[in-house]
């Protein structure tokens, strides 16, 4: 008597192929074979085959998918940060990137809260192959308002069947945080290019300023000149004061230490913090700019340009947009903090991107992306200009 195989795949769609059953001729029995096809996200489905046979009980045997056998891709979720006026229009630019897997079907879903949204409009770019892998990024633009009411946003990458995510959400203050006081250094573009560098000391989350003192110090000795103290009050009621700091470039390049001293009434203690340049091996920044994705719409009357800037230490970068060499507004561009790359390597690497007009686009203009680095030669600045291909 002849058996009767069916396959239970779940939800999934399957075909199913059972070949015509063979004579043993040692045995005197019969051997048949039966395999499915199945679509979809067969990797966490279970499969079971069941034999039906009018001389026996019906035999059912349940397999589950293979494990993984593959390099899964690495999925990081980097934000910019918040804009310190409390601008809730203002844009947070969320990145994901999407890198070492081998190229093949990918879908990249953004969720928020854990559910995809319909209202976000997401860019995913094309994959870009290094070698044997490929590797992609995702963008995601929301409102500052969006980000700090501490929804939790996902950048979920399905691959092979399986699942593989990063999230980010804006970090729960303390209520109340205190005071605190941060020193960062010259900018790469005061420090070589402008020839004016500059040391910032700010000083958050004040309930006032009265009796208030902050005084500059450098550890040779020597008098120093500060600028004019600037007062800010927050959205949040506080008060915030930066001071800067002129200095000598030379001093600053020979690891000269500076320090800011703050004291404050409502302080059990004064705050002291000290800053010089960091030591340590450099490495020169390797810049990349990135034209236009293809599949970006052409009814938009913007387009988009990419500047990948890698394998630099120390983290200190400036990073500028020239249209036709002169200086793009701030508004136009944005730029992630430096993050550290994957590895024992100390190298960091940032993303920037610039939004043109259409119309000069069309018209070939150039755009550059400079970049200025201690690590570089000469002058310090590195730039890396683009314009739309003739016939394109």
């Amino acid at each position: 008597m002849p058996v009767t195989v069916t396959w239970d795949a779940g939800s999934l769609n399957k075909s199913v192929v059972t070949l015509p059953a063979t004579l043993q001729e040692t045995s005197g029995l019969y051997t048949t074979t039966s395999h499915v096809t199945v679509s979809g996200e067969w990797a966490k489905q279970k499969f079971t085959c069941s034999v039906a046979h009018a001389e026996s009980p019906t035999i059912n045997k349940t397999v589950s998918a293979c494990t993984m056998n593959f390099i899964p891709p690495t999925v990081k979720l980097f934000h910019s940060s918040c804009n310190p006026l409390g601008d809730t229009g203002s844009t947070i630019q969320l990145l994901c990137l999407i890198s070492g897997y081998v190229p093949g079907d990918m879908e990249v879903t953004w969720l928020v809260d854990g559910q995809k949204a319909t209202n976000i409009f997401p860019y995913t770019a094309p994959g870009k192959q290094e070698g044997k892998v490929t590797s992609t990024h995702s963008e995601l633009n929301i409102t500052q308002g969006e980000w700090v009411s501490q929804k939790t946003y996902t950048c979920q990458v399905t691959y092979q069947g399986f699942t593989f995510e990063d999230h980010a959400r804006k970090c729960t203050e303390s209520d109340p945080r205190g005071v605190s006081t941060y020193l960062s250094p010259p900018s790469p573009l005061d420090l070589y290019v402008h020839k004016s560098p500059k040391i910032t000391c700010l000083v958050v989350d004040l309930a006032n300023t009265d009796g208030m003192i902050l005084t500059w110090s450098r550890e040779n000795g020597e008098s120093v000149h500060p600028d004019p103290m600037v007062k800010k009050t927050q959205y949040n009621g506080t008060i915030t004061v930066t001071s800067t700091l002129p200095v000598d470039a030379t001093d600053w390049v020979e690891g000269e230490t500076y320090q800011c001293k703050v004291t404050h009434p409502d302080l059990p203690k004064d705050i002291v913090r000290s800053i010089a340049k960091a030591p340590g091996r450099r490495f020169p920044p390797e810049v990349y700019v990135f034209l236009p994705p293809e599949g970006e719409p052409k009814t938009k009357d913007k387009v988009t340009l990419t500047c990948l800037i890698q394998n630099f230490f120390p983290p200190d970068i400036s990073v500028q947009w020239l249209h036709n060499d002169s200086p793009v507004r701030t508004e136009q561009q944005a730029t992630t903090w430096p993050h550290k790359a994957t590895g024992p390597s100390p190298a960091f690497f940032v993303f920037s991107r610039l939004e043109v007009s259409r119309a000069d686009w069309e018209q070939r203009d150039v755009f550059t992306c400079q970049v200025v680095h201690e690590a570089l030669p000469g002058s310090r600045t590195l730039k890396k200009s683009v314009s739309k291909n003739p016939g394109k």
